[in-house]
């Protein structure tokens, strides 16, 4: 599991690095044609800002046309409230928190020592970075010490990453003596703890004692449809992998407290009740994007309430 995040982190950095040196060249060839330093700057900070803009508006677009396809309107003030939640949630996960996680969130855990301890399980193509806005609110919230994963690369199966999972819970109860933990997962993240507990029998019965998913695409996107790697392919809406999952689930029902929150205006999960789990207390809330529910105030309080909302199971 170490060396597969390790990968992952170089691969964000060298995504991030190529941009650089991609501006150095576009800087020092634009000087060779005459520009001025003003020109070449303002040009490649115009470049950046309209790459980062893609990434949300990109798929806010796809998410736009398939709602008209289907005739679902939602009110426009909620859809523009989501995409700049998107906009700056991105620009903070993909430029900040993630690729430099280390500084961004230091080491675990995080916040009060003391009460059960609090996993946080990232989505696809992601790190523990993505939780640069959650887990300081967990943290001064004193709901337990606070700890986060990186899954791996992206390449692999949601099994493979269960595995990783497990692995992370165990050394969580090691280091804290604690059975039980609470798990917060986002987007796929609740697929691949919906995995571990299918896959570990009686295991996650004793070791999670509250679950609760972020935007998690419980019955799949159509927005994975194109998916190269099979961790995306296994998200394809009301596809062959979750209908076996759910079919696990059905012959042994999951029996930890679970809540799912997801959103209305979510631009990589769609059709929106996807988040909706049958065996689940259900929340939809509106105004914030698929990311920007990482970072928002009030889906913050939601968890933390969770969290405390009576006591964990002996």
């Amino acid at each position: 599991m170490v060396g597969a995040a390790l990968m992952l982190q170089a691969l964000i950095l060298t995504l991030l690095i190529t941009e650089v040196l991609f501006y150095i060249w576009l800087g020092r060839h634009l000087a060779s044609l005459g520009a001025g330093p003003v020109q070449i700057g303002a040009l490649i900070l115009s470049i950046a800002l309209l790459w980062r803009l893609s990434h949300a508006l990109g798929s806010y677009l796809v998410a736009a046309f398939l709602r008209w396809r289907d005739q679902r309107s939602l009110p426009l003030g909620n859809s523009l409230a989501a995409l700049t939640s998107e906009v700056r949630a991105r620009l903070i996960s993909y430029n900040w928190s993630q690729p430099f996680h280390h500084w961004a969130l230091g080491n675990d855990p995080a916040g009060s020592q003391a009460g059960t301890p609090i996993l946080l399980v990232h989505g696809f193509f992601s790190n523990r970075g993505m939780w640069a806005g959650l887990r300081p609110r967990l943290a001064a919230a004193n709901v337990g010490p606070v700890y986060t994963v990186t899954l791996g690369l992206p390449t692999g199966s949601i099994e493979a990453m269960a595995t990783s999972l497990d692995e992370r819970i165990e050394e969580i109860v090691r280091a804290t003596g604690q059975e039980k933990i609470v798990v917060v997962a986002h987007s796929m993240g609740g697929l691949v703890t919906r995995a571990y507990m299918a896959q570990m029998g009686s295991k996650p019965s004793k070791r999670i004692g509250r679950f609760i998913t972020l935007g998690s695409p419980h019955h799949g996107t159509r927005l994975a449809g194109a998916g190269l790697f099979e961790c995306a392919r296994q998200m394809q809406y009301q596809g062959p992998w979750l209908e076996m999952l759910a079919d696990m689930e059905a012959a042994d029902p999951p029996e930890v407290p679970t809540l799912s929150i997801y959103t209305l205006n979510d631009d990589l999960v769609y059709p929106p009740e996807s988040g909706v789990l049958a065996w689940a207390e259900n929340v939809p809330v509106s105004a914030v994007g698929h990311v920007g529910l990482l970072f928002s105030e009030s889906v913050a309080n939601r968890v933390i309430a969770a969290i405390r909302k009576g006591s964990l199971p002996a």
